[in-house]
């Protein structure tokens, strides 16, 4: 009960960092936006809508020449390393979009398995989206956030991802 009500009060922060970094964002005079960017929420919208769809195309679309780091340990991949694991339907491919590939170790304790985001996005009791847009550095970036709930996949609560905006729209910074 405790944990349920802490995940919402996550979830409410995360959504109300969103609409001030939003609100922020719009007010700034000197964003510098790209005419090709599009708005924090059409970006999670056509994103999370290609990882659904199985879109693999569109989804490296996404992924800039120099690359993009992945994982809790932001281990930097280029863009010919993603490609490789979209044809070959391993790794990043995995999990992004095909549970049945996803080379996770068992862990004896807990009887759930690895879930792709694609399943976790299609086949949850619930899924939540927000986007914020921040400024980091220098960079403009919005983060694509995903709350989801599913018991059939229990150890994963939240997606996020790092969008950078670069000269030609939203690139991938970072994929967890």
């Amino acid at each position: 009960m405790i944990r349920k009500r802490v995940d919402r009060l996550l979830f409410a922060c995360a959504c109300l960092a969103a609409l001030l970094a939003s609100a922020a964002a719009q007010t700034s005079s000197s964003s510098g936006k790209s005419e090709a960017a599009v708005a924090p929420s059409a970006l999670a919208q056509e994103f999370l809508a290609a990882i659904r769809a199985g879109d693999a195309g569109k989804v490296l679309s996404y992924i800039p020449e120099h690359g993009v780091n992945l994982g809790s340990e932001a281990q930097h991949a280029t863009r010919d390393d993603v490609e490789q694991q979209f044809r070959a339907h391993r790794g990043l491919y995995c999990k992004l979009f095909d549970s049945s590939c996803i080379d996770a170790p068992i862990n004896l304790d807990n009887s759930a398995r690895a879930c792709s985001y694609r399943e976790l996005l299609t086949h949850s009791e619930k899924v939540r989206t927000a986007a914020s847009e921040v400024t980091r550095n220098g960079v403009q970036q919005t983060v694509v956030v995903a709350e989801i709930k599913n018991d059939q996949c229990p150890n994963q609560k939240l997606i996020d991802f790092i969008f950078n905006l670069e000269t030609d729209g939203w690139k991938l910074f970072s994929i967890p």
